[in-house]
């Protein structure tokens, strides 16, 4: 008599597609001998492909030395072009502050920030300078704020503090919408 062996019985937990649904897969199983993640890599439109597994702690390893290497070439795009451009936008700041701004557009737009030939896109370009309005608008706004409690007992200067808060909220209003629009 012979014997067949029962088949692993694998769950899915997870799945996700691997930098791109057209790129590869990952598929996380929990199955007889625990938690394990299988990568996929199928680019479409080719015959080749890698498949490789991981233990959770090697995908936090991999996560970790792929977020590494990505600090380190997204710094690289800091090229003295990109200062400078950037340096227009927002005058008088050190090349670490523009940086750290050059840095948080990256994050939240995804890239997007270097254009046509190594320059900084204009689209980028308004933004840290949107960004920097606002800033300055809620400085101003905090110190009206700060100096509101005696200046509102004043008959005279009440309305016009009022009229000057709801303009600044509306302009600090007009910034906000704009930095919500992506180029």
């Amino acid at each position: 008599m012979v014997t067949v062996p029962k088949p692993k019985k694998r769950e899915i937990i997870t799945r996700a597609p691997f930098v791109h649904p057209d790129v590869g897969e990952i598929v996380a199983y929990h199955d007889e001998e625990g938690p394990t993640i299988d990568v996929t890599i199928r680019p479409e439109g080719s015959e080749e492909y890698a498949h490789f597994g991981l233990t959770a702690a090697d995908a936090h390893q991999l996560a970790d030395e792929l977020h590494r290497i990505g600090t380190i070439v997204q710094r690289a795009g800091w090229t003295p072009t990109i200062l400078a451009d950037a340096r227009a936008y927002l005058p008088g700041m050190t090349d670490d502050q523009i940086i750290e701004r050059l840095d948080r557009l990256y994050r939240r737009w995804g890239g997007l920030v270097i254009g046509f030939r190594g320059r900084l896109d204009r689209a980028a370009a308004r933004a840290l300078m949107v960004e920097d309005h606002i800033e300055t608008l809620e400085r101003s706004m905090a110190l009206i704020e700060q100096n509101a409690g005696p200046l509102s007992g004043i008959p005279e200067l009440a309305d016009r503090l009022d009229e000057l808060r709801s303009s600044l909220e509306a302009v600090r209003q007009l910034y906000i919408d704009e930095q919500e629009r992506r180029p």
